[in-house]
């Protein structure tokens, strides 16, 4: 189980520079596939990277907390957590086809994670790395071939191969699908969906597509501008959305097999290096009061353990 309590990233100097989440409190289960949805710049990438702890020189954390079964993955040493990055928590990166190395084959590359562990020598690793590949649809005739040999999708399926090498008990899929065709895309969800049934991950699926993360997740937690608007289980946040903001995503989505006005979310995404005050999406919203500028993002428990941030509920 993964507890975040209270996080808040910053990117820049003290006092200065930009919050990209701020306050952020999610709970993922164990074995379960929890979707992250949001637009560019929400905070969802900065998550991921907080998780793996690969926030760049100018990101902070600030404050917060980040549970992995109990122990806080934050406070662990540099050294004690590097064991963990790849064998317990493991990363697709987004644009993960263009991190593939191009000078070396496909099979080296899916058994390195093994032997910069030390958990196996070079020949028992390359013999692991055959097994995964298979796993994830690549037969033999892909093995010894370099990147560029590849498609999209094949070389998307090496880089879930080197994720899951080491069969970690969390896989984040930062924008997994990102550059690939329709059908490649189904493909790809698909075998994500498979793998984490098959090998019993838990999965945190990223990604700005809602219909993509509906289609996976058993839980949703919607961000915009680096906070939280929504979580709760799939099927209430789809047929009882209660943010603005998720009602707005779904409005903007076609529904295929029936009659649907398609409506745009108005206005521009926050700017954040000056966002406004209260509610990040006050500038955008049509329900908007004058209570939503001095929001402080009290969350509001309503059903099944569906949240919200909105001064619509609650107190």
């Amino acid at each position: 189980m993964i507890e975040v309590t209270d996080l808040t990233v910053r990117y820049g100097p003290a006092g200065g520079g930009v919050r990209a989440l701020e306050r952020i409190n999610i709970r993922i289960e164990e074995g379960s596939i929890f979707g992250i949805v949001g637009e560019s710049g929400s905070g969802k990438s900065t998550l991921a990277m907080t998780l793996m702890r690969l926030l760049p020189k100018s990101g902070t954390v600030e404050e917060g907390v980040i549970k992995l079964d109990g122990t806080d993955i934050l406070k662990l040493p540099d050294r004690e957590f590097r064991k963990m990055r790849g064998s317990t928590l493991s990363l697709v990166f987004q644009g993960a086809m263009n991190t593939l190395n191009p000078l070396i084959r496909i099979e080296d590359q899916v058994a390195e994670p093994l032997i910069l562990h030390g958990e196996q020598n070079r020949a028992k690793a390359i013999e692991k790395a055959h097994e995964t590949l298979q796993l994830v649809g690549l037969d033999s005739s892909t093995w010894r071939k370099y990147p560029h040999e590849l498609s999209g999708g094949m070389k998307q399926r090496a880089v879930i191969a080197s994720a899951i090498i080491t069969g970690p008990k969390v896989l984040i899929a930062d924008e997994p699908s990102t550059a690939l065709d329709v059908i490649t895309q189904v493909q790809i969800m698909n075998l994500l969906r498979t793998l984490q049934r098959t090998l019993k991950m838990t999965v945190i699926f990223i990604s700005h597509d809602f219909p993509l993360v509906s289609e996976m997740s058993d839980r949703i937690a919607i961000m915009y501008g680096g906070k939280l608007c929504e979580t709760g289980p799939n099927a209430l946040i789809l047929n009882r959305p209660l943010h603005p903001y998720t009602a707005g995503l779904i409005d903007s989505v076609p529904a295929v097999g029936r009659k649907k006005r398609i409506s745009a979310i108005q206005g521009d995404p926050v700017d954040m290096r000056n966002p406004p005050s209260g509610c990040r999406f006050r500038p955008r919203c049509t329900k908007a009061t004058d209570s939503c500028g001095s929001f402080d993002y009290t969350v509001t428990h309503a059903e099944n353990e569906h949240d919200v941030y909105c001064t619509l509920y609650g107190n």
